[in-house]
């Protein structure tokens, strides 16, 4: 029987593109001034952001086990084993409701919670691997995932590090030293916690310092990598434009994803950058011992070629 697989609305999905892909679908909300709203059912991203310009700061709340239960339910009533890939715990209280409204299923060992510790693109590279996946035992695919999940890497470039603080990721007195320097923030995730990886001079500065940490810790291109934004495309463009392709010449068209609302609600407007797969350490660390047998091997046949003359 196939496995059936739930997301939550910080895959960057919508209700429609998840039903069309033959997916469940969790929306988690947020609240903008008196107003909360079903991501990917009732507010588009580009809304979002128009709404937050206008000043209120967004906010966001643990869904109701309830919401989850009924999915659960749904999808599970014919005896298939069902996959939820959460937002990561360390952001959302999701994850805790989900566990809670699985202890009230009917059948809840058919129920699979996987912590994807990330979100949004790491929720994406991870769904694209369940279904090319779907025919592996449950036990197999997690443990699959357990591993790809440690080698998944996300690196924005912010404009302003109001979010940040606000969201109690930076303290008042760096907050003031980044604004007197016009330091831009870049964020990353920790052990599924978004941290800053570091502050950068200018715009351009943290571009190139996004991609640098990208060459520190390679993309591994067997894997989709995605280039993203929130509320202006024009700063991803000139990002992907100025500092990714030509650090990546081979490259073209990699797929492009805007930033849902709850996780706009903790980095804000005017982000972009990358979420992709690194590549292994024993991997870099065969290459390594490959290119100096290549190495080698050409000396040696340089030397060889010499002798015959």
């Amino acid at each position: 029987m196939a496995l059936k697989i739930v997301v939550d609305s910080s895959s960057g999905l919508s209700r429609a593109d998840a039903l069309a892909q033959g997916l469940y679908f969790i929306p988690l909300s947020v609240t903008v001034g008196e107003k909360t709203f079903s991501e990917g059912v009732d507010i588009t991203a580009d809304e979002f952001y128009k709404l937050i310009a206008e000043g209120p700061m967004p906010k966001t709340a643990q869904p109701s086990p309830k919401l989850y239960l009924d999915v659960f339910e749904e999808a599970s009533k014919d005896g298939a084993d069902v996959l939820l890939l959460s937002i990561s715990s360390k952001v959302s209280g999701a994850f805790q409701a989900a566990t809670l409204a699985r202890s009230m299923c009917h059948h809840p060992e058919k129920i699979h919670l996987f912590d994807t510790l990330s979100f949004f693109g790491g929720i994406r590279i991870m769904l694209g691997e369940v279904l090319n996946r779907l025919e592996e035992p449950i036990d197999e695919l997690v443990a699959y995932l357990t591993d790809l999940r440690e080698k998944i890497r996300v690196f924005a470039g912010m404009d302003t590090l109001d979010y940040v603080y606000k969201g109690g990721r930076l303290s008042k007195f760096h907050l003031a030293v980044g604004i007197f320097l016009h330091a831009k923030p870049i964020g990353t995730l920790d052990e599924g916690s978004v941290v800053l990886a570091g502050k950068a001079i200018g715009t351009k500065g943290a571009m190139k310092f996004v991609i640098d940490r990208s060459k520190a810790e390679p993309i591994d291109f067997a894997y989709p990598c995605y280039l993203f934004y929130s509320s202006d495309r024009a700063i991803l463009d000139r990002f992907s434009s100025q500092h990714f392709y030509p650090s990546y010449p081979d490259k073209s068209n990699l797929p492009i994803i805007q930033i849902d609302p709850l996780i706009g609600s903790h980095i804000g407007p005017l982000v972009y950058g990358i979420f992709y797969v690194s590549v292994e350490k024993d991997k870099k660390k065969r290459s390594l011992i490959q290119k100096v047998r290549d190495d080698f091997r050409v000396r040696f046949l340089k030397k060889n070629e010499k002798t015959k003359t």
